[in-house]
């Protein structure tokens, strides 16, 4: 919902919104170690609902070999992320060095559309030897471009208190304006698995708050942070008939060009506008007085002119 105008704001006021698409908070849904289940069960559901989800690979694993040319081929909205190539841990840099490379291989791989090099989630496999040091880790992690992930939070090993708990983690992000996420290994099956139910009892608590909520992956959430802490906007003109707007960030564009949503306080009597930036064009609404829109950041000025009637 975009709120009134404040007292004292004037057209061409422009803010970045705090989330995605002008969202209240945000909820990840992660998935370790490919499990056949998550395949099978999971990313099906996900996809029957329009949902994003992330699943962790290992593709050295069984459950990867068995089901390979279904992992090859990711679906619409699942994403990607390393969790190392075998999941035996990391005695040695070296060792680190050569799991992190061969699971970005695969996963580079399942997305040949895409360019590369491109940031990438990093997950630690839990419960194998992991002697490396916390700055072997965060050199390994920048050598391949991968973004450390919050610490897993799954059940069996939290959430003792079973449904109700999980399930407030979305209260919780809606409370805070933050981020929450949960992460599964098998669901309804396989290891450290979280019972059927519980998953769907989860997606419908997150379905009946999609107003409210941006679910999405833990890259993208990544960039937009980045790209909304660091962005700076420039109101270069602010009349009548054109508002120009200049949005420039200064992380890295290859890895952050994950679009900002803005939001400009249209002049009086604009009912719809059309905002263009290179070669984008999109006619928007005006609602409650305000424009909303997405920009990438340096990508050029931002157009916005009231849109005539056909």
């Amino acid at each position: 919902m975009i709120l009134p105008a404040t007292p004292g704001s004037s057209p061409g006021d422009t803010h970045i919104s705090r989330w995605r698409g002008g969202k209240k908070a945000v909820f990840q849904l992660q998935f370790d170690d490919n499990a056949a289940s998550q395949m099978l069960g999971a990313i099906p559901e996900l996809c029957r609902r329009g949902m994003v989800g992330t699943i962790y690979v290992n593709p050295a694993n069984e459950p990867w070999k068995t089901l390979e040319e279904m992992w090859l081929h990711p679906s619409p909205g699942i994403e990607y992320a390393n969790h190392t190539y075998s999941h035996v841990g990391a005695t040695s840099f070296e060792q680190l060095d050569d799991e992190l490379a061969r699971c970005s291989e695969v996963i580079a791989r399942c997305y040949p559309d895409r360019p590369w090099p491109r940031l990438l989630s990093f997950g630690q496999p839990g419960g194998v030897p992991w002697t490396v040091t916390p700055e072997e880790v965060e050199r390994a992690l920048a050598r391949h471009h991968l973004i450390n992930r919050p610490p897993f939070k799954g059940y069996p090993f939290q959430f003792k208190g079973g449904l109700e708990e999980i399930l407030s983690l979305v209260d919780a992000a809606l409370a805070s304006g933050g981020m929450e996420y949960y992460v599964f290994h098998g669901v309804g099956g396989d290891w450290h698995s979280t019972p059927w139910e519980w998953f769907i009892a989860l997606l419908d608590k997150l379905d009946a708050h999609r107003d409210n909520l941006w679910i999405t992956d833990p890259v993208s959430w990544h960039q937009y942070e980045r790209e909304r802490d660091t962005s700076s906007l420039t109101v270069q003109a602010d009349g009548e008939e054109q508002i120009r707007i200049a949005l420039s960030c200064p992380a890295d564009p290859v890895f952050y060009d994950l679009p900002l949503t803005l939001e400009t306080l249209a002049p009086r009597g604009w009912r719809q506008a059309l905002v263009t930036q290179a070669s984008a064009v999109n006619y928007v609404p005006v609602v409650d007085g305000w424009i909303r829109y997405e920009a990438i950041p340096n990508a050029g000025d931002i157009a916005i002119a009231p849109a005539r009637p056909q």
